[in-house]
């Protein structure tokens, strides 16, 4: 069987930290009920490297308009100081999709008030 794919969205400045034990949690066979159900894949808006907070270069497993709900278990959404610029629209779009779709969306910390800024928690239940 072929491992389900959780997509961590990754850009400039994202808070490495927040997303840290739940990538290590889905990724870890020894944390799975069987293992290898779930890989971890990272998005950016673009395939070109990103840095994060914590000066980590990551170069992104594909690209957000790569990206289709159909073939993820998951969206994972770190905080950052992007998502109180305005940035990351273009996630915000496709958390959109997947919502509408009925893929889970984890938002963590500051991608909370992007997603509240894109009017995606107005008629959704969160906590």
């Amino acid at each position: 069987m072929r491992p389900q794919e959780v997509h961590l969205f990754v850009f400039d400045n994202l808070s490495d930290w927040e997303a840290s034990y739940a990538i290590a949690g889905i990724d870890n066979p020894q944390f799975q009920k069987k293992s290898g159900i779930y890989r971890i894949r990272s998005v950016a808006i673009t395939r070109a490297p990103v840095v994060s907070t914590g000066g980590i270069r990551i170069q992104p497993d594909l690209a957000l308009d790569e990206l289709s709900q159909r073939d993820s278990a998951m969206l994972i959404l770190p905080g950052g100081i992007a998502w109180d610029e305005g940035k990351n629209r273009e996630a915000i779009e496709v958390a959109r999709v997947f919502l509408d779709s009925r893929v889970p969306v984890a938002a963590i910390c500051g991608a909370t008030a992007g997603l509240a800024h894109g009017g995606l928690l107005d008629c959704r239940r969160h906590l």
